[in-house]
Formats: structure tokens, C-alpha cells, sequence
């Protein structure tokens, strides 16, 4: 719709129309679907499903979040397997050459565990290369429409609906479950702004009414000098966090603390190998 109105205000100034017609347009908002992330099961289901070579691909992409782009641009030095990181700098384009990352917020170093390092290195020690780290029966780079033809294929034999992408879903609600800030999913994801991860993966932080109960009843507790309701409100009176005042009463008596007496009276599973 921008484009088009930009199109019809160069008609105007070049006096070929005398209006915008798409001046005072509102466009109705698109409902969103939130993302459902695929499950570990389902991310090896395809690993395990997909040609042996492209095997160690579908764990690399869950366990980095990189787009498809950016793994098929990588070459073996991009991977520092001492370090446990991938230096993100480029992608392959769907045409077959090389382009900058999709941000400039994407050329990053992602850092990964063992199991996608593991996995790296046992598809460099079965298919060795020094070029591209991912190539196809020939030899030559891997291209997307390639994998995107081993990838359809893994999935339908696999039984599940998903795209490339939604490896890169399964990373971020990793990150996000194990307690990561927006702004570490953002910088680990490449997005451009953090309002871009929110958008996506807002409904994935878990216990926002549960953080919101715990801040309200800490706003509300009474402070310790704070006098107890008075004698007139009764005894039954609640004090603002909805206990009932303290009443004094005769002191039991108090049992020696000992030994006999106990110390209460004293006061993404295993890792799974790629083969």
C-alpha cells in the first residue's frame, strides 16, 4: 500500500492525476497467528528422516537459530569448535551467490553447545571439505532449492507440517524457556530491533500474571512498624495483607534444642549423539 500511494503522489507531482486515491485509506489489521514451536521429538524426527548428509543441518539450525541463508554461507572456518561459536558475516542467496546477512544486526557470533559442535564434526570427518560446510552428492555448495527439496521430503515422511523456519521458533523458545531477556534473544536471533522479537515471541514468556501477583502482594505488605488494626476494628480485623492480627498468648514452653530433637526444631535430557 506505501508503494502504491508513493506511485500515485509521482503521478500527481508529474500533473497525470489531480488526487492520491489511496489518501485517507486504512488498511485492516491482519491477524497474527503466534508462533507454535516444533518440539525436540519433531526436530529429530526430521534430523533422523532427512538424507544422512543434511542430518547434522537440522540440529545446527535448531541449536543456533540461524536462518537457512546464513548455514548455507558458512564454510568450516566460520565454525570455532574450541570456542563453541558461529561467526554469522553472509548468506547464500537463493540465487546461488553470496549477499550480507538480512540486518546489519546480523552479522553476529552465535555462540553453540557440544551437540551441534559434535554434530559439525562428525559431518566434516564423513563429507570433509574446506570450502562450504555444506554441500551437496557432488561436491558442490549446497543450494537452497536443494535443501528445501531434502527438507519437504524429511518432513511429509516424518508426519509434520513445518517450514526451515520454524527450527529457528524452536531455538528462540529454547532461549526463552530457560529464562533469556528479549534483548539476548534478539541479538542471538539477529533481529533488527527488540521490538521484532516481542512481536514474535511475546506469548512465550512464561509467568507474566504470576510476576505480577508477586509484585502487587510485595507493593501491599505491611511494613514491620506499621501499628497492628486497632482494638475498635475487632478481632477478627484483617491488616492489609489479609492476615489477622497477631494476638498475644501464653508462651508454650520451649524444648531444649538437641540432637535427638532433628534439625527442624533447631531452626535441550540425556544428550542425544546425530549420527
Amino acid at each position: 500500500m506505501t508503494t502504491l500511494s508513493l506511485i500515485f503522489d509521482f503521478a500527481i507531482e508529474d500533473q497525470l492525476i489531480t488526487q492520491n486515491p489511496c489518501a485517507g485509506v486504512a488498511l485492516p489489521k491482519l491477524a497474527r497467528e503466534e508462533v507454535a514451536p516444533l518440539t525436540v521429538e519433531q526436530v529429530y524426527a526430521v534430523a533422523d528422516t532427512i538424507e544422512p548428509r543434511f542430518g547434522a543441518a537440522v540440529v545446527a539450525l535448531a541449536g543456533s537459530g540461524l536462518r537457512i541463508g546464513e548455514l548455507l554461507g558458512l564454510d568450516p572456518h566460520r565454525v570455532d569448535f574450541l570456542r563453541g561459536t558461529i561467526r554469522v558475516d553472509r548468506q547464500r542467496l537463493q540465487s546461488g551467490s553470496f549477499g550480507p546477512p538480512k540486518t546489519a544486526a546480523s552479522v553476529r557470533t552465535v555462540p553453540v553447545g557440544r551437540l551441534v559442535t559434535d554434530a559439525l564434526a562428525a559431518h566434516l570427518a564423513t563429507h570433509p571439505t574446506r570450502e562450504m560446510l555444506f554441500t551437496d552428492d557432488d561436491g558442490t555448495p549446497l543450494l537452497y532449492r536443494r535443501w528445501r527439496s531434502a527438507w519437504e521430503r524429511a518432513c511429509r515422511a516424518a508426519g509434520i507440517t513445518a517450514g526451515t523456519h520454524d527450527l529457528k521458533h524452536f531455538y528462540a523458545s529454547a532461549l526463552i524457556s530457560g529464562g533469556a531477556s528479549v534483548k539476548q534473544v534478539q541479538r542471538m536471533l539477529g533481529h533488527s530491533s527488540a521490538a521484532i522479537t516481542l512481536n514474535t515471541y511475546a506469548h512465550l514468556w512464561p509467568g507474566d500474571d504470576d510476576r505480577a501477583r508477586t509484585v502487587i502482594d510485595t507493593a501491599l505488605r505491611r511494613p514491620a512498624t506499621t501499628p497492628q488494626a486497632s482494638a475498635a476494628d475487632g478481632p477478627g480485623a484483617l491488616s492489609l495483607t489479609g492476615t489477622a492480627p497477631h494476638t498475644p498468648s501464653a508462651a508454650a514452653p520451649r524444648t531444649p534444642c538437641s540432637a535427638a530433637s532433628g534439625a527442624d526444631s533447631c531452626g535441550l535430557s540425556a544428550d542425544r549423539e546425530v549420527q
